[in-house]
């Protein structure tokens, strides 16, 4: 968890971008580019992240991932934009810790724009979790 607080840390430091809303055009076009093309390295840092990022949820909603939290779910974000940016030899501007801070807020933001809430909560289901039925329709919004 430990590398996990630099990143809290720089999420909050950065308001400006934590409120603007998803770009659904950008986060879908910048995964196309990554996934569908494989021409990551002229995505900046922050599109690769938020390209990973979207590549952890499709995993997720087509069964490629099961259970987990929020927590877990930014992880795995984190984790695929870390593997994105060494496979695709770095990103045209940012470092490879831009991309890791992308993905989790794209992840981030997405969990809040879908109305996820709870802290840690079960992605999966819970009182307060949008549950996988909020996840699919997410989902599907970007799939367009």
């Amino acid at each position: 968890m430990s590398a996990f607080f630099p990143l809290v840390i720089a999420v909050k430091n950065s308001q400006e971008d934590h409120e603007k809303p998803i770009d659904e055009d950008e986060v879908t076009d910048a995964h196309r580019k990554a996934y569908d093309e494989g021409n990551a390295s002229g995505l900046s840092a922050n599109s690769l992240g938020s390209a990973a990022a979207m590549q952890v949820l499709k995993q997720f909603t087509s069964g490629g991932k099961s259970g987990g939290s929020q927590t877990e779910l930014i992880s795995l974000a984190m984790a695929e934009a870390t593997k994105l940016f060494d496979k695709s030899g770095g990103a045209s501007s940012g470092n490879k810790q831009d991309a890791v801070n992308g993905a989790a807020m794209t992840v981030m933001k997405l969990l809040v724009q879908s109305k996820f809430g709870g802290g840690g909560g079960s992605i999966i289901g819970g009182a307060q979790s949008g549950g996988l039925s909020g996840l699919m329709s997410l989902a599907s919004q970007f799939a367009k």
